[in-house]
Order: structure tokens, then C-alpha cells, then sequence
């Protein structure tokens, strides 16, 4: 195998070992009770503090009357400007820091200043993290002003670099780049305390990355009250006026050439309680710790946990571990004829619908419905609910600790930059070696769509085709699908997603990117249990497929018949052109340059591309230092050829006009020069057209010759048996000896006499020509 591809290339170890590896149980110990539960431990690169108990009560959900207003964003022209030109005017009057060591007026010594970002340095065994160039928690605590209003985003997930009081209840906030980028910024989550009720203040986002949203078709913000919940047992809720989302003023960091901006979304709020603590964010968060809690609720229920076992897939560059999950029946009857399915969630950390249609998913396959019975007796369910865990934890919103996104490496994942893409593939395809797998869905969010679609694979464009009936019986068996928004188109940006890479490699037809809108359905929000709805439904359209598929091994019929119905079905519908008008899984633009990503992480986690990149720098290098060795070797030259010294020193001389006042002359005084005359350069030696030395190497040459003569005396007894051969010319006489004994490095190959038209029998009238290879001069 090649070593190249060693680190890259997926196809490096062998799935199915590494399959058998990860599913291998290990003998009972009767005297120590199996663990069951996951311990809650959550390693993030900076201490976080602690959220509330988030959703333990589901309520209906109550739309605020003060919805979404049409409001006029003012017009009136802003001065284009960096984040940093904006601190820089707006210094004394910021409020909040996320850490009171960042000197925001700092700039980074590579002219490259990305305003909100934070660098995790993984060269050695514990991530670091630094900030514009310097470690982020060995600079001096630099306090903010003092406010009535307070931020706080220091908690799992959370996502607000600093903020800005501009006016009298109205704050400029920024957001935080995803760790390792230069931007990514879309996912927002912080706290607000200290406001008084009935107190309306306005909250302007000024970094938002996309260039369309869904704030402007309607969608809130997701928020939360303690007050709230200690009263009225109020969960997660959609709030907020005066929203809209427009063009900011504020230039990208990257490239500044281009002179891209950023876009800003605007939303106020009435608060209701003094002395409350509010939360607003994107969407409803569901962070890495609620994925532990609800995990040891199934496993701590007797009749749940029988079903489901886990295992450690691996440990995540952050120190995290990424779960997978097997479901199935006890029973062993028909194990060999269940089907594979496969689900995954939460690639892209900040996208949380993903989470909750896990969560339904899971809840609804370790009940005892008896549809959830039928399929653990005919299908065995592998499940992955957290594949960005690091990324959650951080408050990312695209990518991992790494700074890319996991949704673009499935085609060579790195086994040190992206072990879990790195392990899940290899897992799932040690597992389609074991049994066939007939669905594999990953689950999302979409921010610029409405309801829920997926995203599938199809080999033709026409609309009657089998990898467009598990989508259609979805949206039949789910009144929040929407099928005329999938798609099911093989993009070529799209390529290194795991859609289309399970289903290129394991020939898979029902592979999908199931999306969950941000926003909801027909102008009206999708709350949680809506999302765990969406994984319910999932399960029950399985169900109904399994129940068609499994006529096969009765030998009833060859044809499936809600397959067939459904294949009828599609005959029926128009052609569509699978045009995806908001696609949002484009790839990211934001990910650091070549050389920014070399000086963070370890070698052997370096791409081809990086590799190339390192060669390059090494060459440019090396011809640096080779351009210092010839001039300083030039230097030396002319320090032994007076005459060439002191041509050069009159090159390099500073025109006296500048140093000396006009019209007067120095003259040499003529004793001086009777006494030392300069003495005229000789003319170098032609001894052929195309080779000419200066008296310098000549005498060197001179030198050589001398000690070669003598060794060539000394050697003449012991000279082992040469064949010498004569060719001659008119204008040379060539005698190549040639060495039948060990060749030795710098060896005469031979010896040319060129003629200067005087008498052959003249030696010493001849010129010898001189070679110069190297360090050593060949005659």
C-alpha cells in the first residue's frame, strides 16, 4: 500500500476488522454489575458554566402576540468598515467580552486580523487555545465597562464574542467564528440579565454570514425565561418584533480584495419579569450534556435498555467521545435476515432539529409499540446521535475543532483530523458486509427553507425511479414533509458529502439528507415536539417498507406492493428539473489558508495539498539560503581578485553628489599613483566556447593539477589495467581512459588537447580545457 495514503485514505484499515473491533462484546464479570449509564463528561477548550434543565416540560406551543412585524430598516447610508475599524471607534462602549483576557485592540502579527476568531493549537498532546498570536489565557485580564444590561454566552454552546451598548437600549452584538475559521457565523446563543420589566430592548447581530434567512419570511428567535419556567412551566418559545435581516455594513475579513460583507439581523424584545435571566438563540439548543441525560434515561429504564447498547465509537479531537448505538430485538430468531439501517445526526453542531428527530427516533424504537417490536425483529439499527460533539460544545456552527466541516470529508476522511467521519465509514461499511443496509438518513436543519424534505441520489433524472419512493411514502406518512422540496440531484459541490458517498460506494438507493426547517410550516413555527414527530414518522414509513420487503422470503411476490403503488405514483407526476434553489450545505468559504492550517496541527494530519504546500515553502527556503551561499561565495571571490573587488565597489559606490557638496574634485596625488598603479584585469583564459573562468579559479585549477600530477606518479606502479582510446580531429586530440577497476567519485573520464594551430609536438604551447562540476574541477 502506498504510505501516502495512509493517513487519508478511508480504505487504509480493513472495515470489517474494524468493524468486528467495535461491535465485539466482551465477557460478563459476574462479580461487577454492567454499566449502563454514560458519565457526563463534557471537555471543552475553555471552562463553561452550567445551563438550566432545559424542556422538562412539553407545552403547547403559544405563539407571542407580538409577532413579526413589517419594519422599515433605516436608510440612511453607513461608511464600509471592518469589525476591527468599528471597535476601534466604538471601544468605550463595550459591555461584554466572552474572555476578559482578549485585547481586541491588538492586531495578529501576519496582517491577517480575523476580528472574532479563536485558534486551538493541537501540535502538541492538549489543545491550546490563542488568540490574534498569543496564548489566550496568559494575557492580562482587561475588564469591560461596567452596564445595567449584562451578556453571558461562557456555556455550552453559547455563541457571542462581545457586544456593544450604541444607544440607550440598543446593542450591537458580534458574533464568534467557529474555532480555526474565519467565519461560519450564523448559530447564536447567549443570556441577558439585569433588565427591568416592561424594559424593550433592541438586539442587532452585525456578522451573520448567509445572505438570505428565514427571519425575513417570519421567523423568532428561540427563547427562554427562568421566570417563566418557575411560573408557568414555560419551555422553549418563539418571541421577538421588529425583525429583519439585511446587508450589513461591515467588510469580511476575507479576502479583503473582494471587499464581501457581512449581513446583520435585527430583532427586539420586551422583557416581563425583574430579575430574570433570558436566553436567546437560534433555534431551541440541544447541547452535548442533554444528549448524555436523555441516553441514561433509556439505559437507567429496565424495559427500554434491554433493546439498545452502546458503544464507544471514538474520542474526538476535543477529548469527547462519540456514541454509536445498536437497536434491535433480543430475540435471535431472524437475525441473519434483518436489514441495516442506519441514522446520524448532527454534523454541522449548529443545526439542533437534528437532535430532536434523533431523539423521536430513538424514544420510538425502544418503546413497546407494537410497530417499534415489528421493526427490531426484522431490522438492526445503527445510530450515530452526536457526530460533531466538539463543535457543539464549543458553540460552532458548521465545523469541527479542526475548522472544516465534517459534511465535506467523507470521501478521504483524515483518521486524526475527522475520526469520527474517519471510524462511522468504516463502520457502516463493516456493517453492509455483514448484512444488506437498506436506509441510511442524515439528519440536518435548513435555515433558508420552509418544512421538511431530504436531499437524495438518483442515477436518472426521470421522476419514476425507486430512490424516489422512501421519500414520497415519508411525505404520504407526514403531514410536515413537503415532497415537492427534495431533491434528488448528484452535485458535483456536493460530492465529499456522506449522501452521496455511501450511496456512490455501497450502491445504496434509499440514502438521504433529511432537512428540518429552522422556521416551520405554512408560516407558522415548528416547535420540539414537531421535530420529534418528524422521527416518529420515519420509523412508521420504515415500517410499512419492511412489512412490503419482507414478503420476499415467504415467496408470496417478487413485486412489493406499496413499492410498486408508489412507483405508479410517481409515473403520474410531473417532471421536475431538481432545481435546488436554496441549498444549504454549500461548501464553505471561510476555512483557513494552507499555511494557517500547518501551524496548528501535527504532520501526519496534513492533506496532499498541505504536504505540497510544506515542499514548496522548503524549496523556497532552500533557494533562499543557496542565493546567500553564492553571494557570499561571490563575496569571497572578489575579496582574493582585487580587481573585480574594487569594479564591484565602484558599482556599489554612492554617487558623491549625494554626500558631497557640488563642484568640488578629489584627485589621486601623482606620487601616490607612480607608486601603487592599478593594475589592468587580465582577460580570462578561453579554452573553449562554451566554458570561461576568472584568474581566480584558474589558480585553483592550477593547484589541483599540481597535486593530480603527483598522485598520478605515485600511482603509476599500482595502476590497475586501463583501456585508453584515441580519437582525434582537426582542432582536438581526445584520449578517454576509462577505469575497468572500482569507479571512485571524481575520477578523470578524460583528457582533451585542444590545438592553438602551432606544431602537435609542442606540449607546452598546448591549453588544457577545464571543467568545472560541483566542488570538484575535471580535466
Amino acid at each position: 500500500m502506498n504510505s501516502k495514503n495512509i493517513n487519508n485514505d478511508s480504505s487504509s484499515e480493513d472495515d470489517a476488522k474494524v468493524y468486528e473491533t467495535l461491535t465485539k462484546l466482551y465477557p460478563a464479570n459476574e462479580l461487577m454489575p454492567r454499566k449502563l449509564t454514560i458519565d457526563i463528561d463534557v471537555k471543552s477548550l475553555y471552562p463553561l458554566k452550567p445551563l438550566p434543565q432545559f424542556n422538562q416540560f412539553y407545552s403547547t406551543f403559544n405563539e407571542e402576540i407580538q409577532t413579526s412585524q413589517l419594519y422599515q430598516v433605516e436608510t440612511t447610508q453607513q461608511e464600509e468598515r471592518t469589525l476591527l475599524e468599528y471597535f476601534e471607534q466604538n471601544k468605550q462602549n463595550l459591555i461584554y467580552k466572552r474572555f476578559d483576557q482578549i485585547d481586541l485592540s491588538k492586531r495578529s502579527p501576519n496582517d491577517r486580523t480575523y476580528f472574532s476568531t479563536l485558534f486551538a493549537n493541537f501540535k502538541k498532546q492538549y489543545p491550546r487555545v490563542y488568540f490574534r498570536g498569543d496564548p489566550l489565557f496568559d494575557q492580562k485580564l482587561i475588564p469591560c465597562q461596567t452596564d445595567q444590561l449584562k451578556f453571558d454566552s461562557n456555556f455550552e454552546s453559547g455563541n457571542l464574542f462581545c457586544a456593544f451598548k450604541r444607544a440607550n437600549d440598543v446593542y450591537d452584538l458580534i458574533l464568534q467564528n467557529d474555532i480555526n475559521t474565519r467565519g461560519n457565523t450564523q448559530w447564536f446563543f447567549f443570556s441577558v440579565t439585569g433588565v427591568k420589566a416592561g424594559q424593550t430592548i433592541q438586539f442587532n447581530l452585525l456578522n451573520h454570514l448567509k445572505s438570505s434567512s428565514l427571519f425575513n419570511e417570519g421567523l423568532q428567535p428561540a427563547i427562554y425565561s427562568i421566570k417563566e419556567n418557575e411560573i408557568n412551566k414555560q419551555e422553549w418559545f418563539r418571541g421577538g418584533f421588529n425583525i429583519n435581516y439585511f446587508k450589513s455594513p461591515f467588510l469580511k475579513e476575507y479576502p479583503q480584495t473582494m471587499r464581501a460583507k457581512y449581513y446583520q439581523l435585527q430583532f427586539s424584545y420586551t422583557f416581563k419579569h425583574n430579575n430574570d435571566k433570558v436566553y436567546f438563540a437560534h433555534s431551541y439548543p440541544y447541547t452535548y450534556t442533554n444528549l448524555l441525560e436523555f441516553l441514561n434515561s433509556i439505559l437507567d429504564n429496565p424495559e427500554k435498555n434491554q433493546y439498545m447498547s452502546r458503544k464507544s465509537l471514538c474520542t474526538t479531537l476535543g477529548g469527547n467521545t462519540c456514541e454509536v448505538l445498536t437497536i434491535t430485538s433480543n430475540s435471535m430468531q431472524r437475525r441473519a435476515y434483518r436489514k441495516g439501517v442506519v441514522f446520524m445526526a448532527r454534523q454541522h453542531p449548529g443545526e439542533p432539529q437534528g437532535s430532536y428527530v434523533m431523539q423521536g427516533i430513538i424514544e420510538y424504537l425502544t418503546s413497546n409499540n407494537p410497530q417499534a417490536e415489528y421493526l427490531r425483529q426484522n431490522c438492526i439499527f445503527k445510530i450515530f446521535p452526536m457526530m460533531n460533539s466538539d463543535g457543539v460544545v464549543n458553540g460552532n456552527y458548521r465545523c469541527g475543532l479542526e475548522g472544516s466541516d465534517f459534511n465535506r470529508r467523507w470521501k478521504k476522511p483524515n483518521k486524526y483530523l475527522h475520526p469520527t467521519v474517519y471510524y462511522a465509514k468504516k463502520y457502516i461499511k463493516g456493517f453492509s458486509k455483514e448484512r444488506q443496509i437498506i436506509l441510511v438518513i442524515d439528519l440536518h436543519g435548513h435555515s433558508r427553507k420552509e418544512s421538511s424534505f431530504v436531499y437524495g441520489c438518483a442515477y436518472s433524472s426521470q421522476v419514476k425511479t425507486i430512490e424516489r419512493v422512501f421519500a414520497l411514502l415519508m411525505a404520504k406518512m407526514n403531514p410536515l414533509m413537503d415532497y415537492p422540496s427534495c431533491t434528488f440531484k448528484v452535485e458535483s459541490s456536493k460530492d465529499k458529502t456522506a449522501r452521496i458517498q455511501i450511496w456512490r460506494e455501497l450502491k445504496i438507493n434509499w440514502v438521504y439528507t433529511y432537512e428540518c426547517s429552522f422556521y416551520g410550516q405554512k408560516k407558522k413555527h415548528f416547535q420540539i415536539k414537531d421535530y420529534i414527530n418528524c422521527g416518529v414518522s420515519i420509523c412508521d414509513s420504515l415500517s410499512q417498507i419492511v412489512k412490503d420487503t419482507s414478503k420476499e422470503f415467504t415467496n408470496q411476490t417478487n413485486i412489493p406492493d406499496i413499492q410498486q403503488q408508489i412507483l405508479e405514483e410517481l409515473g403520474k407526476m410531473p417532471q421536475t428539473d431538481d432545481q435546488d434553489q436554496g441549498s444549504d450545505t454549500s461548501q464553505s468559504e471561510a476555512e483557513l489558508s494552507d499555511d494557517e492550517i500547518v501551524q496548528l496541527f501535527q504532520p501526519k494530519t496534513y492533506s496532499l495539498k498541505q504536504k505540497n504546500f510544506l515542499k514548496q515553502l522548503d524549496s523556497k527556503k532552500k533557494q533562499i539560503i543557496t542565493k546567500q551561499t553564492l553571494v557570499n561565495q561571490k563575496n569571497s571571490i572578489l575579496q582574493e581578485s582585487p580587481s573585480k573587488n574594487y569594479q564591484q565597489q565602484q558599482d556599489n559606490k554612492i554617487p558623491s553628489s549625494s554626500l558631497k557638496p557640488k563642484n568640488i574634485t578629489y584627485r589621486i596625488p601623482v606620487k601616490l599613483r607612480q607608486i601603487e598603479p592599478i593594475r589592468e584585469q587580465q582577460q580570462p583564459i578561453m579554452v573553449d566556447k562554451c566554458c570561461q573562468t576568472d584568474d581566480w579559479m584558474y589558480r585553483q585549477w592550477l593547484i589541483q593539477i599540481g597535486g593530480k600530477q603527483k598522485k598520478k606518479e605515485e600511482q603509476l606502479s599500482q595502476t590497475p589495467t586501463r583501456n585508453i582510446q584515441k580519437s582525434s580531429s582537426q582542432s582536438a586530440t581526445r584520449f578517454i581512459v576509462k577505469n575497468t577497476s572500482k569507479p571512485d567519485r571524481g575520477r578523470i573520464d578524460s583528457i582533451s588537447f585542444v590545438n592553438s594551430g602551432i606544431q602537435k609536438n609542442s606540449f607546452s604551447q598546448q591549453r588544457q580545457i577545464m571543467r568545472y562540476s560541483g566542488s570538484n574541477f575535471m580535466y
